[in-house]
C-alpha cells in the first residue's frame, strides 16, 4: 500500500511541479481538497496528539474540510492561489525553523501558520496570480515528490504524512535538500516557458470553466 501511495504521490507531484500552470484550473478542486483535507487532519493531530489519520475523527475532518476547500476553490478560482502560498509558506517556514534545530512540532506548527499567513497577505497585496502559481505549485510539486520517494522507500510511514517527518529526513540528508531545490527550480522553468501559452482571468473573484 506504501509503494502504490508513494507512486501516486510521485506521479500527482511531478504534474504539480512542471505542468501546474497549464493543469491550474484543472487542479483547483482537487488541490483545494488535499490542502484541506490534510490540514483539517493535522490540525486533530495536533489537538489530540493522535498518529496522521490513525482515528476516525481526522479522517472525517480532514474529508469535510477537504470538500470544502475543494468547492471554494471551485468558485472562486484565486482561492486556490491563496491555498498554494500557504501551503509553500507553511512547508517553507517549518522548514527553515526545522535546519536551524527547532524539533517542537507545537512550535513548528505555529510558525507554518505564521509563514502561511504571510505568504497569503502576499499572493493578496502583489496580485501577480501567474507567478504565485507557478511558484507555488513547482515547490508545492516538488514536496509531494520527495514525500512520495520517502515514503516508497519506507523512510516515512502512512502514520508521519502530514508531520514534519519528510523534512526532518531532508534536513538530515544535504541530497534531499539539493532534489528539492532542482526540482522546484526545474518546475519554476518549465512552466515559465509554458507561460504565454496560458491565460488567467482578470477577476480573481470568479469561476473558470475548465475549458479556459
Amino acid at each position: 500500500m506504501d509503494i502504490l501511495l508513494g507512486l501516486l504521490a510521485v506521479a500527482i507531484g511531478a504534474a504539480i511541479c512542471f505542468a501546474g500552470l497549464r493543469l491550474w484550473f484543472w487542479l483547483l478542486p482537487i488541490l483545494g481538497f488535499v490542502v484541506g483535507f490534510v490540514g483539517g487532519a493535522a490540525v486533530v493531530t495536533w489537538l489530540f496528539g493522535d498518529g496522521f489519520l490513525s482515528s476516525a475523527l481526522g479522517v472525517v475532518v480532514g474529508i469535510v474540510v477537504g470538500i470544502g476547500a475543494a468547492l471554494i476553490s471551485y468558485l472562486w478560482w484565486y482561492v486556490g492561489a491563496i491555498l498554494a502560498a500557504g501551503s509553500a509558506g507553511s512547508a517553507l517556514g517549518t522548514t527553515l525553523f526545522a535546519t536551524i534545530g527547532i524539533d517542537s512540532s507545537v512550535l513548528l506548527f505555529i510558525i507554518g501558520l505564521l509563514f502561511a499567513a504571510a505568504f497569503i497577505v502576499g499572493a493578496l497585496i502583489l496580485a501577480l496570480p501567474v507567478y504565485v502559481v507557478v511558484v507555488n505549485t513547482a515547490l508545492a510539486g516538488a514536496t509531494v515528490i520527495i514525500a512520495g520517494l520517502l515514503l516508497m522507500f519506507d523512510e516515512v510511514q502512512r502514520s508521519e504524512i502530514g508531520t514534519m517527518a519528510a523534512w526532518e529526513r531532508i534536513d538530515g540528508n544535504w541530497l534531499l535538500w539539493l532534489g528539492w531545490v532542482v526540482l522546484a527550480g526545474a518546475g519554476i522553468a518549465a512552466q515559465l516557458s509554458a507561460m504565454r501559452r496560458v491565460t488567467l482571468p482578470d477577476d480573481r473573484w470568479t469561476r473558470v470553466p475548465v475549458a479556459a
